[in-house]
């Protein structure tokens, strides 16, 4: 799933996890993405401020998580959950 930076709403550091929040046309959307065990989610999360604010975005797209790919922001990124 692609969602604009824009709608995103909050990123909250879990156990193991970073929890991100999106405003959508039917409400709000969370994604949960894994962290390696005893993780530094504080880390996790300044490495997604990096690829967000890193210029230029030649195709227009940041890429925080990618299961696919097996692209992520940061090293302790193991995999991206369902929207809920």
């Amino acid at each position: 799933m692609i969602y604009p930076l824009a709608r995103l709403k909050s990123v909250e550091g879990e156990d193991d996890s970073l929890k991100f929040t999106f405003d959508t046309a039917a409400g709000v959307d969370t994604v949960s993405v894994t962290l390696s065990d005893e993780s530094d989610e504080l880390l996790a999360m300044q490495a997604v401020a990096q690829v967000i604010n890193a210029h230029p975005h030649s195709d227009g797209v940041c890429v925080i998580a990618d299961d696919e790919a097996g692209a992520y922001a940061h090293s302790s990124m193991t995999a991206v959950g369902a929207a809920s």
